[in-house]
């Protein structure tokens, strides 16, 4: 009787803990491109150009 609450504890740990790693990989690559676009620019030393004003 011990022995099989102790695999169905086990076996959910072991569901959680799949669940929590596949949670952290999904935010990870879920990056907003407005964070991506600043990031970029100061890491390459680029200089946007504002063309907004000409017509």
């Amino acid at each position: 009787m011990m022995k099989r609450n102790r695999s169905w504890i086990v076996l959910f740990i072991g569901i959680a803990l799949m669940v929590g790693v596949a949670d952290y990989f999904i935010q990870a690559k879920q990056t907003t491109p407005e964070l991506i676009v600043p990031t970029v620019i100061s890491k390459e030393s680029l200089h946007l150009i504002d063309d907004t004003f000409c017509e």
